[in-house]
């Protein structure tokens, strides 16, 4: 009965990927900004201003009995790192500007780092089988997803006619470690920290 139970913890799959999570600070403040836009455009979806975040690989569905060899290539990847400093930038969307797919908030400040970190994360899970996107790596955080369409008085000034210039409150941070999230579809917050892994 046990060996059953152990067999079918192994073989349980988890939908994973790495990434930066914003400080509380950062995420309410940010949500304060989006409840503006909120007001103005239809969006299908909004994102919970608690799965705020960068995502630096997506790893998908990954066995259980596996995720021991991820932490430790995340654990090493991260140690190499020293604390860098991102702010929230300008609004973006992908897709159609009349009609776009996704709307989100950009990162400025030493994003250099950035780029690196996200270098060293795939390649560090690279060994284990997990492929980098062949679309250049584009740093953004997910503010809401299927666009509807705008909301009434906001007709006629387009997606970005609409967007505020300037965040409202905290809007830099220290990035000081990286996370590994586990999406749990259905809930809210819907992405549930599995580990952290500090930079040295």
């Amino acid at each position: 009965m046990n060996n059953q139970s152990h067999q079918d913890h192994s073989s349980r799959r988890e939908r994973l990927f790495v990434a930066i999570r914003l400080p509380v600070a950062v995420q309410q403040s940010l949500q304060m900004d989006a409840r503006l836009v909120q007001n103005k455009l239809d969006f299908r979806k909004w994102t919970d201003h608690r799965d705020y975040h960068i995502t630096l690989q997506f790893l998908g569905d990954t066995l259980v009995s596996d995720i021991g060899h991820l932490r430790k290539a995340l654990r090493s990847a991260a140690s190499g790192f020293q604390p860098f400093e991102l702010q929230l930038s300008d609004w973006g969307t992908f897709g159609l500007e009349e009609a776009p797919k996704v709307l989100w908030k950009g990162v400025s400040g030493e994003i250099e780092h950035l780029f690196s970190l996200q270098k060293q994360i795939v390649q560090a899970t690279s060994p284990l089988g997990y492929e980098a996107e062949l679309r250049p790596y584009a740093p953004h955080i997910t503010i809401a997803r299927k666009y509807l369409g705008q909301l009434p008085g906001n007709e006629n000034k387009g997606v970005s006619g609409v967007l505020p210039e300037h965040s409202t409150g905290v809007n830099s941070w220290m990035v000081e470690d990286v996370v590994l999230y586990v999406t749990r579809l259905g809930q809210s917050p819907m992405y549930e920290v599995v580990d952290t892994f500090t930079f040295s």
